[in-house]
């Protein structure tokens, strides 16, 4: 008799969950040189066909974070659109988004490829 175990394939648990206070952000964002001017280009095209609207978040190598199978994973997108963000507090800077808990879902958002392979990358040990 022959038994044949099937794997499952279990899909990953993902909530969402602020941000705690002390966590620490890099401000190092790594980008090629033609990051930059793309992600000012598509700002620009919603900036000039009057479609930015204040309740609108549309940001550069900006933190999303989420929780990923009881794990906190932040990621930040080279460029990124969300429709309707909750106003935050006046004189506080926003660092990081957490959609579900502080407005809708990334719409859009945007991982620009260098022309090399890897060539975006810094001399970190581990992939952003």
């Amino acid at each position: 008799m022959v038994f044949q175990l099937i794997p499952t394939k279990k899909e990953p648990v993902v909530t969402w969950e602020k941000l705690p206070e002390d966590f620490i952000l890099p401000d190092d964002p790594v980008e090629n040189i033609q990051q930059p001017p793309l992600a000012a280009a598509l700002t620009e095209a919603l900036g000039t066909s009057d479609r930015v609207q204040p309740q609108m978040l549309i940001a550069s190598n900006f933190g999303i974070a989420a929780t990923v199978n009881q794990k906190m994973v932040v990621k930040a997108p080279d460029w990124l659109y969300v429709p309707r963000v909750l106003p935050i507090a006046e004189g506080v800077i926003r660092r990081s988004y957490t959609p579900s808990l502080e407005g809708d879902r990334v719409a859009i958002a945007m991982e620009f490829l260098s022309e090399t392979d890897a060539g975006e990358y810094s001399v970190r040990a581990k992939y952003p």
